[in-house]
């Protein structure tokens, strides 16, 4: 029998962890190092506590999208925190006309957790090996093995294989700066590039006032004309500290983060204050505070193709939202799966 594989992933979003999560309880024998460059794991599955409120600035919530989803959040994972959100999510238009939602797609669970979405990214992190506040510049391939390389071309460790599971973009950005066989490099450079993101600015408004009570948990623009692409109302996450204040979380639509994605935050506050007052018929205009999180790569809009891209240099993986061609916290679960089965398949 020959030595275990050594795997670095690069990436502690949903998709990273969840491969690692997988091949740490299928495949122990591989020696797993997750390697994030920020100071906390989770990506866009993102929490944050300001003012005594704790609020999602990123994904809103998990579709349970299949058994094995279900069975993971339920069973696998099983935290005390994970809550159904009750209330549905309704609609609303470029004339701020609010309707119902679609009464099937709000029979379907909402999974959070009451102590902030980060939590499925913590438990996914359970007894794995992360490096984190560590970026990986790029990658020299060389007698079989990977080296990572920092900044300064400084090696970080050498591996028999790697998973790069940040957004296409980024990950473009480290196979090109890579040292790989040429042909290899083309091809995943040329995937990767397949792969377009949206923008997206998300503000968060707090309240010290009572709002309007509502029938739904969130409003999701429909017809792509509004400025404004989903509002929630955060407090109605069963458990949800906010510190008695109301929160709104306010994402934007891909044009206008554009456009505004410079913008100073006082600026910001003062024009989504207005357009959410507007939406809601209701005067918003005076939050006690707020806050701005800038998403460069938030939802991809078009894919790559994952076989190309896992097939095109020996134990050199991919997986991400991106190879599923849409964001969603599921299904970035659901390719790390994926890639890790495959990873597993190589080192057998």
């Amino acid at each position: 029998m020959g030595q275990a594989m050594k795997l670095a992933v690069i990436g502690a979003g949903v998709a990273g962890l969840a491969a690692a999560h997988r091949l740490r309880q299928t495949e122990p024998s591989i020696e797993t190092v997750v390697w994030e460059k920020s100071r906390g794991v989770g990506g866009r599955a993102a929490t944050r506590r300001v003012n005594g409120a704790v609020f999602d600035h990123g994904a809103q919530y998990i579709k349970g999208a299949t058994p094995a989803i279900e069975r993971l959040l339920r069973d696998e994972l099983a935290h005390d925190t994970l809550v159904d959100i009750a209330r549905p999510v309704w609609t609303f238009n470029a004339a701020n006309q609010i309707a119902p939602g679609d009464p099937n797609q709000n029979a379907e669970p909402k999974w959070t957790y009451s102590d902030g979405l980060t939590r499925l990214a913590k438990e996914l992190a359970q007894g794995l090996d992360i490096r984190l506040q560590t970026r990986v510049h790029h990658l020299a391939y060389r007698g079989h093995a990977y080296h990572l390389l920092d900044e300064q071309g400084s090696t970080l460790a050498t591996v028999d294989a790697v998973l790069l599971t940040p957004p296409a973009p980024q990950t473009q950005a480290i196979i090109a700066a890579s040292e790989l066989p040429p042909l290899a490099q083309t091809t995943l450079v040329h995937e990767l590039a397949k792969a377009a993101y949206r923008p997206c600015l998300t503000l968060t408004l707090g309240y010290h006032q009572p709002l309007r009570d509502r029938p739904f948990y969130a409003l999701v623009n429909t017809d792509k004309q509004h400025p404004v692409s989903w509002l929630a109302y955060e407090q109605l996450k069963p458990g949800r500290a906010t510190n008695s204040q109301q929160v709104l979380i306010g994402q934007m639509a891909p044009d206008w983060s554009h456009d505004h994605f410079e913008d100073e935050l006082p600026a910001l506050t003062t024009h989504i204050a207005e357009l959410v007052s507007t939406l809601l018929d209701e005067d918003l205009r005076a939050p006690a505070w707020s806050d701005r999180q800038k998403w460069r790569y938030a939802l991809p809009d078009s894919g790559a193709d994952f076989q190309v891209l896992n097939a095109a240099q020996p134990n050199l993986f991919f997986a991400g939202d991106y190879t599923a061609g849409r964001g969603r916290v599921h299904q970035a679960i659901e390719q790390g799966w994926r890639v890790a089965q495959v990873i597993a398949h190589h080192a057998r």
